[in-house]
């Protein structure tokens, strides 16, 4: 009998460029006991990727499509990138046997979803900005790209190795433990952030790209920590304080402007 499929492991292939490939993906999905893939501007899927996804077609049919990697990863608890160049990045990047623990436990509370980027040139900086992490698959010095299916096969293949007892996880949370915070939601946290920066007024500070740098070191530090829920109402609250202190400190000024010329 074969194993239940996982369906809060999700493949997201981000602008595919050969349909054979996506089809390709989807038998190596489907091999791996897996059964969730998201495309990214995907081409249009014509009879080469019917006869790739041979007895995976279900896989293909189902497939959710996106504008973009926001969109594909905003139900994500974690995202992983990956990629075959080096990157100077504030991230962990990490060999895709070491990942797998990792991406394993988080599915256990909620979606996970793994980036894959074009045949020809990869993931852009700013799809990676969307993964906490990012993955390489090792590969001899003279060759070290794989095909986009190749990669996709090999990810399914460790996950699936890895597993125990080669069944899906039971999806439980003790009360005690929050839900990690989805893709969406860690994005709308560093977005107040940058609001709070820009009434301090860091706009007109002599570096024009200080607010970029502080909102993107929040965010890896958010990817390191994995916030819960819990944790981001206490971090919204403080920051809504703050703001609103700012707010009524503006008001006073105002209001001593007004006095002052009343006189």
């Amino acid at each position: 009998m074969p194993p239940p499929p996982r369906p809060r492991i999700s493949f997201v292939l981000v602008e595919p460029r050969q349909p054979g490939n996506v089809g390709a993906a989807c038998r190596a999905i489907k091999n791996g006991g897996f059964d969730s893939l998201r495309l990214v501007n995907p081409p249009e899927l014509d009879g080469e990727a019917r006869k790739m996804a041979w007895k995976s077609l279900d896989v293909l049919r189902s497939a959710k499509r996106f504008d973009s990697v926001d969109a594909a990863v905003e139900d994500a608890v974690l995202v992983a990138a990956f990629t075959a160049r080096p990157r100077r990045d504030l991230r962990d990047v990490v060999l895709l046997e070491d990942a797998v623990p990792r991406l394993l436990e988080a599915e256990r509370t909620g979606r996970v979803c793994l980036l894959f980027g074009r045949e020809d040139r990869g993931l852009t900086k700013s799809e990676t900005d969307a993964a906490q992490f990012l993955v390489n698959i090792p590969a001899a010095r003279e060759r070290q790209v794989y095909n986009l299916s190749q990669a996709v096969l090999l990810a399914a293949y460790q996950l699936r190795a890895a597993s125990t007892d080669h069944e899906a996880p039971s999806f439980t949370t003790t009360p005690d433990e929050a839900p990690p915070l989805t893709a969406a939601e860690r994005r709308h946290l560093v977005d107040h952030l940058r609001d709070l920066l820009v009434e301090l007024d860091y706009e007109n500070h002599p570096d024009p790209g200080l607010i970029d740098r502080i909102t993107t070191r929040m965010a890896r530090l958010l990817d390191r920590a994995e916030p819960t829920r819990s944790d981001q109402a206490m971090l919204m609250g403080v920051l809504r304080r703050v703001r609103g202190s700012k707010g009524e400190q503006g008001r006073a000024g105002e209001s001593r402007g007004e006095q002052g010329r009343a006189r």
